[in-house]
């Protein structure tokens, strides 16, 4: 099977502060992104890397693919206004015309782990629908409008949604296509796919799996980094 992934880098990084987006700052000496698309490129099956980023990084964007020689990346694309917009933009790539898998990762996630990637490739040739989801440690409340606590959620059966999510193309284009088509917004790729009527499913991901979205995280990241890195 041929596998590409959308490595997505269109967000501006307001949350995180500073001028320059998350996924550019440097982590132990490299960009974030950069340590994610290195990720993905060292797994065998992986053919493509496709990466959305906002039109003010284009160019960077491509610049630090040349320094770092990053020949897996075939294509980088102008996102969109969205996150959705952006994977849209993605799949419009010709690089991914032979391909037969699609993942979707945050370039901001940059510990997943190769054992996980396979994985999830290996789950989603048999199920053409798979993401990494983790069970929550502490008790989880469904609330209302007003904070008020309506049920408390057994958390057996609940998964907090991670990157990567892997799909077969097909699924994927066409749940995109379809959102597109009727103006739907999903929070994640998997709810698109689900809205088309698709069944998706969840294996455990990980904790050093994280999403650097702040400061904070960008000090945790370092620890891991440290950590992984013995």
């Amino acid at each position: 099977m041929k596998v590409a992934v959308i490595i997505t880098a269109g967000g501006k990084g307001e949350r995180f502060g500073g001028e320059m987006p998350k996924q550019f700052i440097e982590l132990k000496g490299k960009p974030i992104i950069i340590h994610t698309i290195e990720k993905f490129s060292s797994i065998a099956s992986v053919e493509t890397i496709v990466i959305p980023v906002h039109s003010e990084w284009f160019t960077y964007t491509k610049e630090l693919i040349a320094k770092y020689d990053l020949p897996k990346v075939k294509d980088v694309v102008v996102g969109g206004k969205e996150r959705q917009d952006s994977i849209y933009n993605a799949l419009q790539s010709k690089s991914l015309e032979e391909m037969d898998i699609v993942m979707v990762h945050d370039s901001v996630r940059p510990f997943v782990e190769e054992k996980l990637i396979n994985k999830i490739i290996e789950l989603t040739e048999d199920y053409g629908a798979v993401i990494a989801g983790t069970t929550p440690k502490d008790p989880v409340k469904e609330v209302n409008s007003k904070g008020e606590i309506q049920r408390t959620i057994q958390r057996n059966k609940v998964s907090v949604s991670q990157t990567p999510q892997s799909f077969w193309k097909d699924i994927i284009i066409n749940a995109y296509q379809k959102a597109r088509e009727v103006n739907y917004i999903g929070s994640d790729s998997s709810q698109l796919v689900e809205f088309l009527g698709y069944k998706v499913s969840a294996v455990e991901g990980s904790e050093y799996n994280i999403k650097i979205t702040n400061q904070f995280d960008l000090k945790l990241a370092e620890l891991i980094y440290e950590q992984l890195n013995k």
